[in-house]
């Protein structure tokens, strides 16, 4: 059973505090701050509760406190400091930005519709789903991290423009950025903010910076790593400004957003509220489930059903990927004309190609089986070289071919399906210890949470290894090429980040990580990425193909050093 809502607000607004704590008093002494208010809560809720509820209460608290740890960030509060004294020491400009309510309460409103189905499980659903609402609950606090950032972000943001260091330095709550000028890629403009491309539940594959405060004009900057969305008074006029800076910026006419009413919209809406509610978000699933509990609907049936409702995901999940990434069909050029030789001798030669627009370097592969499969590339990846774009390309070419999609899905419904047929096997003696015995249960959830993902980790890395190795017989250059693609992948990744490192982290301030990950890196990185991660380490990964002739081979290498990397030094 969990513990009243009322107790629950306050473990996690006491994990908030805790978090303010440490941000606001002296480094020196802010963790050991931090270790006796911890410690203090869980003496005093292992006190006051029984010792299932105190449980269930320090998962909420633990949850709380991760998902506004990055809000509270030292780093932050640092580079904040930083820029005010720069911009005090600079001749600057303010841009000013029209600030309308009614942009934030839409926001809002989005994010409500989608949590509602969540929402309405976790405050109507009986004391018998307590683990279920165990999982929604850590799902919506994670929601709320993402909104409390965004409202602090739009009532605090403020725009600087350096005409002689030539940069532009945003003053925000949670995000304040310095970008050089010089190192803008790409200016546009769109007649107003395109609220589904912009809400973090309703996009993919293409994290962005939204500062829009209302629903005029929006300015467009892309900076390696980043996007930045503004809307800033005479938003044509600083288009130009930004324009002028960087060597290759594209200049492009304003783009224009269609009404909410528009029938393209409101499709699009359809497939981007679908993929919110079921793969970005749980509100779909929980709604359901509330429903079937609310109409007493026998255990075999609801079964039944949430298969066939898995069945159908997974048959619309290129649609659904698709619409939410506004991913555009890629059907000439040279980029798509090496694909099909690719798709050819793969034997997989109907599937379609397609371009995100996203500065993350990265590729994807989507689709039940190989007629609805698809290939998905960033903007971004299609600056390498054409030999790079064809490593990637013959790697998602064999996810396709294995059906590998397909085979995670199975993968995850077996876990899931066994955990639930254990439970209905054991229900009363689980019901038993419950009540006697709760601190086992919450220790079965724990090694449930840990396990589950080592269980997914193996699946993917076993995929993504085979990706590698039968990829590289569809190229020219067979493994040379695939192993010299992920290098130039990795480099082009890397390179993003510390950029975006750059633009968000005080002067000086050390990344904490500093080896590059085409090298070995420590034990304790190495152990989390072999076991935890849905690719092995990219150093292992071009090891690999330049030292195992076959795929049976390097699986068996792979087999050993998943473990030995995980444990040597």
């Amino acid at each position: 059973m969990l513990p009243d809502n009322l107790s629950i607000l306050w473990i996690i607004c006491f994990s908030i505090f805790i978090n303010l704590v440490s941000l606001i008093l002296p480094k020196k002494i802010a963790p050991a701050a931090e270790i006796v208010l911890a410690a203090a809560v869980v003496v005093s809720l292992f006190v006051m509760f029984p010792s299932g509820q105190a449980g269930i209460l320090l998962v909420f608290g633990a949850s709380a406190y991760g998902a506004f740890l990055p809000l509270f960030d030292r780093d932050k509060k640092e580079k904040r400091k930083e820029l005010n004294r720069k911009l005090q020491k600079a001749a600057s400009v303010e841009i000013i930005q029209v600030k309308d309510g009614r942009r934030i309460a839409v926001d809002l409103l989005l994010t409500l519709l989608v949590c509602s189905g969540a929402v309405a499980f976790f405050l109507l659903a009986p004391d018998g789903y307590a683990i279920t609402k165990l999982f929604i609950g850590i799902w919506l606090i994670s929601v709320l991290g993402e909104m409390i950032e965004r409202m602090g972000n739009f009532y605090s943001t403020r725009l600087f423009w350096l005409p002689d260091e030539e940069h532009l330095v945003i003053l925000s709550l949670f995000q304040s950025r310095d970008f050089p000028l010089r190192e803008v890629q790409e200016v546009r403009s769109e007649s107003s903010p395109d609220l589904l491309k912009l809400h973090p539940l309703f996009t993919f594959l293409s994290p962005k910076l939204d500062f829009t405060g209302s629903f005029g004009e929006v300015l467009r900057l892309s900076f390696p790593g980043e996007e930045v969305y503004l809307t800033p008074e005479k938003g044509e006029d600083w288009k130009s400004v930004f324009a002028s800076y960087g060597k290759d910026v594209n200049h492009q006419e304003t783009k224009q957003i269609l009404p909410p009413w528009h029938p393209a919209v409101i499709k699009r809406l359809f497939w981007k509220g679908y993929f919110a509610v079921t793969v970005k978000g749980i509100s779909a699933y929980a709604g359901l489930l509330l429903l079937l509990v609310w109409l007493d609907v026998p255990t075999w049936a609801t079964v039944l059903f949430i298969l066939f409702w898995w069945a159908f995901n997974v048959y619309v999940s290129d649609r659904v990927l698709t619409a939410a990434t506004d991913a555009e069909p890629l059907t000439g050029g040279e980029v798509y004309d090496r694909a099909q030789s690719i798709l050819k001798k793969a034997g997989i030669a109907r599937t379609r190609l397609f371009i995100v627009d996203s500065p993350v370097y990265n590729g994807l592969a989507t689709g039940m089986h190989i007629g609805r499969a698809a290939i998905m590339l960033t903007s971004a990846t299609l600056k390498l070289s054409l030999p790079s774009i064809e490593a990637i390309l013959a790697h998602e070419a064999v996810h396709i071919k294995k059906r590998d999609v397909l085979s995670q899905q199975l993968a995850r419904l077996a876990f899931i399906g066994g955990v639930g047929g254990l439970v209905y096997l054991f229900y009363a003696d689980l019901q038993w210890l419950a009540q006697n015995h709760a601190w086992v249960i919450f220790g079965m959830v724990y090694l449930m949470i840990v396990f589950y993902p080592a269980y997914i980790s193996f699946w993917a890395q076993w995929m993504e290894v085979r990706a590698d190795h039968l990829g590289a017989l569809l190229l020219s250059g067979g493994r040379t090429q695939m192993a010299e693609g992920l290098t130039a992948l990795a480099r082009a990744q890397e390179g993003d980040i510390e950029k975006s490192l750059e633009y968000s982290l005080p002067n000086q301030r050390s990344t904490g990580r500093s080896s590059s990950i085409l090298e070995r890196d420590a034990w304790f990185w190495r152990f989390l990425e072999f076991q935890f991660q849905h690719h092995p380490p990219m150093y292992w990964r071009i090891q690999s193909l330049l030292h195992c002739e076959t795929w049976r081979k390097a699986r068996r290498l792979w087999m050993i050093d998943r473990f030995k990397e995980s444990v040597t030094r």
